[in-house]
């Protein structure tokens, strides 16, 4: 055990214990929606791989825990094969979390499900990708903000525009939140935006986010380094 490579698991989903010689194993789907096929097949794998338990996740995945190192690489066959996709820790975006927003939830003005393919397939920007450190977005599809979107790196939720005369619905954008150890709230952006300029300013913060922040420094912080209007101004963005 002494040779393994604990960060080139944690990419791959798996994640070690505190007991020696097991590890977690993280697993996501698109939306997280799990499908009957991808559930059973969680279910045999934590039966022949782990204690016959799985541990639904704060962010909305499925961990299997005690699979053993010797295991690994079939586990890792079975999961691939039954279209699972792992999900990872370190400094990395981690996954992207989204409620049902409008797909069946009462309170649903948009439609989550889209915004985080788009995000994920069009801006390239997936669960794994490295960065400084652990980076988060998440999707809400009302004000009710069920993923939290005010203690995220980018938190994203569906809202009426009130200044509108027809009532167009959008999106509200917080930046520079965080949970953790030291908590802070995000701060919410001024205006109401299309999803195509939600988009544009995703991959703007990323990008500014990998080029300026420091190892292990979280987006918040990066902020406060910069100050809020510079990096604002550094994103193209205008509070007026």
């Amino acid at each position: 055990m002494d040779n393994i490579d604990y960060e080139a698991l944690k990419k791959r989903g798996f994640l070690r214990q505190k007991q020696d010689g097991f590890f977690v194993l993280r697993l996501k789907m698109p939306h997280a929606v799990f499908e009957k096929i991808h559930l059973e097949g969680i279910a045999k794998l934590a039966g022949d791989y782990g204690k016959g338990f799985t541990h639904a996740t704060t962010r909305q995945g499925i961990e299997i825990p005690f699979i053993r190192f010797a295991d690994i690489d079939e586990v890792e066959r079975r999961v691939k094969s039954l279209g699972i996709e792992t999900g990872a820790s370190g400094p990395r975006m981690r996954t992207t979390t989204c409620c049902p927003g409008n797909n069946w939830c009462k309170s649903g003005l948009v439609d989550t499900f889209s915004l985080y393919d788009r995000i994920e397939k069009e801006l390239g920007l997936k669960c794994g990708m490295d960065l400084p450190h652990k980076f988060k977005i998440a999707i809400s599809g009302c004000p009710n903000g069920c993923t939290r979107p005010q203690v995220s790196e980018i938190g994203i939720h569906g809202q009426v525009d009130p200044a509108s005369p027809e009532k167009r619905i959008g999106f509200t954008i917080y930046l520079g939140g965080c949970s953790g150890k030291t908590p802070r709230p995000g701060f919410k952006l001024d205006r109401i935006f299309t999803e195509n300029e939600v988009l544009s300013l995703v991959e703007k913060v990323v990008g500014f986010y990998k080029k300026h922040a420091n190892p292990k420094q979280r987006l918040a912080l990066l902020i406060e380094e910069f100050g809020r209007d510079k990096f604002l101004k550094d994103i193209s963005f205008s509070l007026t």
